[in-house]
């Protein structure tokens, strides 16, 4: 998946990876309510999500 999609967000430190529009037309959260309402961090940066593979997300059980 990730190496055929770009994304242009920086450094991604000032870009919140649920609530900002940086993939796609809407934002994560509106795109993924399910998974938004089970999320841990629901304001994390995509330069932190990003930080290692698989992708830094925790969900609530």
């Amino acid at each position: 998946f990730f190496h055929r999609v770009k994304f242009l967000v920086g450094n991604g430190m000032s870009t919140r990876f649920w609530e900002d529009t940086w993939l796609g037309e809407t934002p994560l959260a509106v795109q993924y309510p399910t998974l938004y309402n089970i999320v841990q961090r629901k304001e994390d940066y995509v330069g932190t999500v990003f930080q290692t593979i698989p992708l830094n997300i925790q969900f609530r059980r």
